[in-house]
């Protein structure tokens, strides 16, 4: 499709450079709406010595470190399992903060409270709640979540553990049948997981019915192998080693009938297996679709990462010379490596506050689905894109552990990955929006920046290329345009959502997250220049006036030396005691600390 319409090229405005300064505690104040109390709470319990950063500890004390970290953090009573059930929004207000820490505790609470604590208060039924919750809430019941498979990792219903209901001894017989069916990257397991939740092919009665989830026992109290599991390490990682993460294999192991999650499935007292959703792969959909929890975690994890991430380095930005007095800040190619991270950041961050309001609202699982994946994508793969721009805008000082941006690098890696590979989970976006009878978009121009022609051509991408994928029909022969149109999906909504907080935010505060989501939506329309330009949205002049648009935008909300974008990351509400990157404080001071991040 090409449009025959005439094409304005887009003029770029003048820009004020003496936009106004806004307060970060208002800003602060805006974004961190919702448990505040709690919020404030989680922040300074974490003021506890035990949470400081060390980078002088062994494989194995780093993950006795995180362990304790987890104990600790049971005994604040902020995160519930039963939160699940209650209040999820918070559940997540409370895991919130757990980022600045390091992304191994994240993680470590993330698997014990929000997958395997989730997966029992989301699938089970009120005698799996009174049996685990309690004592996992407590941290006397380390739990882990056994999904992956080393043969099957995205194709969940390919799995090949099985479960085989014997009715005459009433319980189940849990096997892995080969290597290809063992439990891999089980997070908890390798060392200290004590309880289980476990994905498995169940039969009863020689009938199939499907992937079920079981809650078993891996370890007994004292810490031991239960009877038919093994379990292996997996080994070091590059990154996250505070997690002990490990392989296990099931050998005719002997589940009683309560171990079965059943709030979707159950066995009667003669045999008899029931459901109220009859087919196999709805009813899977349904498990999966209660789940969605982690992937909204892993989402929000990465935008807190990037808060963290470009407060240092902004703040070193504005505060370094380099050729004479001139700040490094002051410098375009740094704002134009920094100020759209800014902006994608609030926009990210605004958007979870809706995705996590239709969470606490028990809002349609399908939508809530499609739209964790997509966020949880595009923040995952924003948080890579972001970190990477923030360690070069530090030079060599962003390669040292203790100022913090390079361990996020590594240790999250694994985000763009797990709780659903991206490329997988934006094709699950499309199957999920691409419906019936959809129509070629009309032919659009661009004349100005105003918010509803921004709007306008992220909405025209999503639209057009949903018509395109409509035509061709072959979803797998065309799996590139599926991660293209899983990203418009995310865009458009993204922005529009940060057009609407504008206005709903208090006047004070528009005219800066005004500025902020216009540059997001320049960025994502910059990003996207060859799509524009081959369907004749902007032409050859308008595409140097966009990338000069952008500029002057980035000048905008950056100030002179970038001092704005220190106001912009304050805003964040991250606490100072959670700020230990030592260019975070002083550039110049850095030598003379005495004790800042445990050195060697």
């Amino acid at each position: 499709f090409r449009m025959t319409t005439k094409v304005w090229a887009i003029r770029a405005p003048e820009v004020d450079k003496s936009s106004s300064v806004v307060s970060s505690k208002e800003l602060s104040k805006y974004l961190n709406r919702d448990y505040v109390e709690l919020r404030e709470t989680v922040m300074e319990y974490l003021k506890h010595d035990l949470f400081r950063p060390r980078y002088d500890l062994s494989f194995y004390e780093f993950r006795d470190l995180t362990q304790e970290r987890l104990k600790h953090l049971a005994k604040g009573n902020f995160i519930s399992c039963f939160d699940h059930i209650n209040d999820p929004g918070r559940f997540f207000a409370g895991m919130e903060a757990l980022t600045y820490i390091d992304y191994s505790i994240t993680i470590k609470c993330g698997v014990h409270y929000t997958l395997a604590g989730g997966a029992i208060a989301l699938l089970g039924t009120r005698k799996h709640h009174n049996k685990y919750l309690p004592l996992m809430d407590s941290g006397e019941l380390p739990g882990c979540f056994a999904m992956t498979e080393l043969g099957h990792g995205s194709n969940v219903m390919g799995i090949e553990t099985t479960a085989v209901y014997d009715h005459a001894r009433n319980y189940f017989v849990l096997n892995s049948g080969s290597d290809l069916a063992s439990k891999v990257w089980i997070g908890g397991a390798s060392q200290y997981g004590r309880v289980c939740t476990v994905f498995a092919q169940l039969t009863v009665g020689g009938d199939y019915k499907g992937v079920h989830v079981f809650v078993m026992r891996i370890r007994d109290d004292e810490g031991k192998l239960c009877k038919g599991v093994r379990i292996e390490e997996m080994g070091h990682k590059m990154g996250m080693n505070g997690v002990d993460n490990g392989r296990i294999w099931f050998d005719n192991v002997i589940l009683d009938k309560d171990a079965l999650l059943d709030r979707y499935a159950s066995i009667d007292e003669q045999g008899m297996y029931h459901s109220p959703i009859k087919s196999i792969p709805a009813r899977f959909g349904a498990m999966v679709s209660a789940l969605s929890t982690g992937r909204v975690c892993i989402a929000q994890s990465a935008v807190d990462a990037c808060k963290l991430g470009l407060t240092i380095a902004c703040r070193y930005s504005s505060d370094r010379p380099q050729f004479g007095t001139r700040k490094i800040g002051s410098y375009l190619t740094h704002k134009r490596r920094l100020a759209p991270g800014v902006a994608q950041t609030y926009a990210l961050h605004l958007m979870m506050i809706q995705l996590k309001r239709l969470v606490n609202d028990r809002h349609d699982p399908k939508k809530i689905h499609n739209l964790s994946s997509g966020l949880k994508a595009a923040a995952t793969w924003t948080r890579v894109d972001v970190l990477q721009r923030c360690r070069e805008c530090c030079g060599g000082m962003g390669l040292l552990s203790e100022n913090q941006i390079g361990g996020m690098i590594v240790d999250m890696n694994v985000d763009v990955t797990f709780e659903g590979d991206n490329t997988v989970l934006m094709q699950q976006v499309v199957k999920g929006i691409l419906t019936k009878g959809i129509k070629k978009p009309d032919p659009i121009q661009v004349r100005n920046y105003s918010t509803e022609e921004l709007l306008q051509a992220l909405k025209y991408r999503e639209d057009l290329l949903k018509y395109k994928l409509a035509q061709l029909g072959d979803l797998d022969a065309n799996q590139d345009m599926c991660v293209d149109l899983g990203w418009a999906y995310a865009d458009y909504l993204t922005a529009d959502n940060f057009f609407k907080e504008v206005q709903r935010a208090p006047p004070t505060l528009r005219d800066t997250l005004e500025e902020l989501a216009v540059l997001f939506a320049l960025e994502r329309i910059e990003r996207n220049a060859v799509f524009y330009v081959c369907d004749g949205v902007i032409n050859a002049d308008g595409l140097e006036n966009l990338r000069q648009r952008v500029n002057d935008q980035c000048n905008l909300v950056s100030g002179a030396d970038g001092e704005r974008l220190n106001i912009l990351c304050e805003g964040f509400g991250i606490p100072e005691h959670l700020i230990t990157a030592p260019i975070a404080k002083g550039w110049r001071e850095f030598h003379t600390s005495p004790d800042i991040g445990a050195r060697m």
